[in-house]
């Protein structure tokens, strides 16, 4: 058996279990009942993305869309409270272990967690119905030539443009984005969660992204996980210009500005030529008075900082997405949300535009990021 699949159904069995034992913990009366009904559960919450990559082409149909939204409901739903209840069971096991009354963990305390789950999951929907905000942030860099000052980059993460998130939602973010009427649009990777052919429609707004300077694309993970060749094919006939471990220098106001990309880590033995290689992407014989990296994941920082790179843009981590996905994230990424400083370099990490999986996005709002450079 592929060590990878094997991975996953121990993963999965392991959850299965664990979310089986929550619920005879809600209704312990009825542990038939219980299991049954999660078995139920977490078949509509996984079988929208099977379904879909056996055949995308069912993307526009409307029982479709239903389980898709149903399992991306349960799924928030469900990651709360089963987060939420862990550190509740590990004191649970700590009041046995110490010999104190655990009277207080009924199925009533149980069924007030699923309360406050269901509070997040119902919250966390409204927000990502709002769709992404637009948030503002300066950056302050040595150096900057007066040239520069002011130049206006919005950057767009982490799309996921797929199963719920479609041409309306798209349409809001080109819209959000174009009223800030930036200079540069950058967009750091997980663009689709599909194949191309399947979601031209969707995908159709991004080609009226304007900007004085271009449009530029690298890929995430995610695209590797679909269909990379076909979606920055498709980037291409958007207008956009990929960034695959290369780079493009333009002149603005008469100062040259180095603008890199790097293919995702999930490339590397998918596709040729699509390891990362930010030496090979700042390659140049210019002279140039800034250098900037689009890197889908922040951990690109540790070879691109010792390379000269004077920015970095990321997305990847969601930020956590919803809570208590937020509290965790930082135990795996070091620069995970926000503007960070990496040695000399300036990494800003995009906690997505979209979101991934779960229609939660409670605590952590989607993003179009607007920066504009100033002088230190």
């Amino acid at each position: 058996m592929n060590r990878h699949l094997l991975r996953f159904l121990i993963v999965v069995t392991v959850v299965l279990g664990y979310t089986t034992y929550k619920a005879f913990q809600l209704w312990p009366e009825h542990p038939e009942l219980a299991g049954g009904f999660t078995l139920i559960l977490f078949s509509i919450m996984l079988s929208s993305q099977f379904i879909y990559r056996t055949g995308p082409n069912i993307l526009g149909s409307k029982w479709f869309q239903g389980l898709a939204w149903t399992g991306a409901l349960i799924m928030g739903l469900w990651g709360s409270f089963i987060l939420l209840s862990i550190p509740v069971d590990l004191v649970r096991l700590l009041f046995y272990a110490l010999g104190w009354p655990a009277d207080i963990f009924s199925p009533l305390f149980y069924l007030a967690v699923f309360g406050i789950s269901a509070a997040i999951t119902c919250l966390g929907f409204f927000e990502v119905m709002r769709g992404p905000r637009v948030k503002q942030v300066e950056l302050a860099i040595p150096k900057l030539p007066p040239d520069l000052k002011g130049l206006k980059i919005a950057q767009i993460s982490d799309l996921h443009v797929g199963p719920t998130i479609r041409k309306a939602y798209v349409e809001n973010v080109v819209a959000k984005t174009n009223a800030t009427n930036p200079d540069l649009i950058f967009i750091t990777g997980d663009l689709a969660d599909a194949k191309a052919a399947s979601i031209t429609k969707h995908l159709a707004p991004l080609g009226n992204l304007k900007s004085r300077y271009g449009v530029f694309y690298v890929t995430g993970n995610h695209e590797y996980y679909w269909d990379a060749e076909g979606l920055i094919a498709m980037s291409r006939s958007l207008g956009m210009i990929p960034l695959l471990n290369e780079n493009k220098i333009i002149e603005i106001n008469g100062s040259k500005v180095l603008i890199a990309g790097v293919t995702d880590p999930a490339g590397t033995n998918m596709l040729p030529g699509h390891k990362p290689d930010a030496a090979k992407a700042i390659q140049s014989n210019q002279v140039t008075a800034l250098k900037i990296l689009l890197a889908h994941r922040p951990e690109a920082c540790y070879e691109a900082e010792p390379l000269g790179f004077d920015l970095q843009f990321s997305g990847h981590t969601h930020a956590g997405q919803f809570f208590p996905f937020n509290i965790l994230v930082a135990l795996v990424h070091k620069y995970y949300k926000g503007l960070n400083k990496h040695g000399r370099m300036l990494l800003y990490v995009n906690p997505g535009t979209g979101y991934w999986g779960a229609a939660n996005r409670f605590a952590i709002a989607s993003e179009i990021s607007v920066f504009s450079l100033q002088i230190k």
